[in-house]
């Protein structure tokens, strides 16, 4: 009994321990702007069956600012905005005198502001411990732009007009190439529903027809993984999203311009907050006193900016930041008026600003409506998966331990594993030579008997043997 228990701690611990043949899969998707309580407004069945097969998180917390390329950057390196530099979807950098939108932030200055910046896919393809790990990306924002020096195996840039399903085709066939070239991480990305939830609100039939095509998509993904004994037994998959989306209305617009003078300062955002830059520091107060008149805006001079945003200490964010509050936007000079119907990147404490989560597979435990955590625990989470060194991040492994299955086991000492061997082996001596002691000697002695010892059963005798002994208890057991 000690033997098989020690045998089985051994086993478990040799399964879970990485190999240099064989690192984990995994793969990260985004829905961009997948609003956490869409699977429980809507009918998404292949959403609702991912809790079964694994964990689904109550929500995410996600970082300021709630848009699209500063959250994707933090999921894929655990920093927030202001440590990773990619400050908003409209930047300005006043020591490379430049700005970026969302179709132009493709140079390596933007994403290598900081050196310490490592998206998860270069981290597992750093990892000395074996030359089996690749990563590929498929329209991820950032991944076919070099980012300090680094990029994924494989990728491919976005392209609005293509299909998703696609994409996770692409992103299966990297996975089930020959050894030699096959990935062991992805990462894919897909415009809805947050383009939906844009032009006709988060509550709309135009949004229920997105999202059942979403959840057509996660059905897809299902049967292509179940239909696969490799991927079915090794893939582990993370569903997420960058930012939530609220309704907004048409009539509450503030137009900036109004309220500022222009030869004085410039502003980049997007519709729910914008940096503004100011030319002379002597002019910051004139202004902040300015905007601060204005009802259902937040404004603060950056060194006011609420320390829950982890937003103040980089050149690219403003002298003055001016978020909206929820459903109110921002026009920014040179900006058009907004025709939106639902916007995001609001304070990220907001209930509609949370991204959805879910994560099934080898790695994940199963039918478990979990506790919510950051979205800069996404890396650290990743990084465990994929059994690489933990890096110093904003980040923390402790914050996602609730959802992996069995986590302690990892944490098995080599000392316990050695004692456990030679436990085993002493055990294995002791119970030899106890077997040897106590067997019974056989003595041979010649019979001058015809060897008759056996005759037929009547089956009427309920016996199930056709043969019995018909001598001495010493030749039944002999035989």
């Amino acid at each position: 009994m000690i033997i098989s228990i020690s045998l089985c701690l051994l086993i478990s611990f040799v399964r879970s321990s990485p190999t240099a043949s064989s690192p984990p899969l995994l793969l990260l998707i985004s829905f961009d702007g997948f609003r956490w309580d869409y699977p429980d407004i809507y009918q998404l069945p292949n959403f609702n069956s991912l809790i079964k097969r694994g964990v689904r998180v109550k929500h995410i917390d996600n970082s300021f600012a709630t848009v699209t390329f500063p959250s994707h950057f933090t999921m894929i390196t655990g920093l927030f905005e202001e440590t990773h530099g990619i400050v908003a979807n409209i930047i300005y950098d006043p020591i490379l005198n430049a700005s970026a939108t969302v179709k132009t932030m493709n140079d390596t200055k933007w994403w290598s502001q900081n050196a310490y910046s490592q998206p998860i896919w270069v981290s597992n393809q750093l990892a000395k411990d074996s030359n089996q790990r690749r990563s590929g990306a498929i329209a991820w924002p950032g991944c076919s732009t070099p980012i300090n020096g680094h990029l994924p195996y494989r990728y491919e840039e976005f392209d609005y007009d293509r299909k998703f399903d696609t994409v996770l085709k692409r992103i299966f066939e990297w996975f089930n190439e020959p050894i030699g070239t096959r990935i062991n991480f992805g990462a894919t990305y897909h415009l809805e529903p947050d383009a939906t939830g844009h032009k006709y609100g988060p509550i709309s039939s135009e949004m229920n027809k997105t999202l059942k095509e979403c959840d057509d998509y996660v059905g897809l993904l299902l049967k292509s993984i179940d239909d696969n004994e490799y991927l079915k037994q090794n893939l582990n998959v993370i569903i997420t999203a960058d930012h939530g989306m609220h309704a907004v209305n048409k009539s509450h617009q503030l137009f900036l311009e109004q309220y500022i003078d222009k030869s004085l300062c410039s502003a980049y955002g997007s519709h729910s907050l914008a940096n503004i830059f100011v030319n002379k520091a002597s002019d910051i107060d004139r202004l902040y006193a300015n905007l601060s008149k204005i009802e259902n805006y937040e404004v603060y001079k950056k060194s006011q900016i609420p320390d829950e945003y982890h937003y103040k200490s980089n050149v690219r964010i403003g002298d003055i930041l001016i978020v909206g509050k929820i459903g109110y936007q921002i026009v920014v000079p040179g900006d058009r008026s907004s025709n939106l119907l639902g916007n995001h990147g609001y304070d990220n404490r907001a209930e509609s600003m949370h991204p959805i989560f879910y994560g099934f597979g080898p790695a994940f435990r199963s039918n478990l409506l979990a506790e919510p955590f950051r979205n800069v625990d996404i890396y650290p989470l990743m990084s465990y998966i994929l059994r690489l060194d933990q890096r110093n991040t904003n980040g923390s492994l402790d914050n996602v331990k609730h959802i992996l299955v069995d986590f302690s086991q990892e944490k098995i000492s080599p000392f316990l594993v050695i004692f456990l061997l030679i436990s085993v082996i002493v055990m294995a001596i002791v119970y030899a030579i106890c077997a040897c002691r106590h067997s019974r000697k056989f003595i041979y002695a010649e019979s001058n008997i015809e060897p008759q010892q056996y005759f037929l059963l009547n089956n009427d005798g309920g016996s199930t043997n056709n043969l019995v002994v018909s001598e001495s208890e010493d030749e039944q057991e002999n035989t």
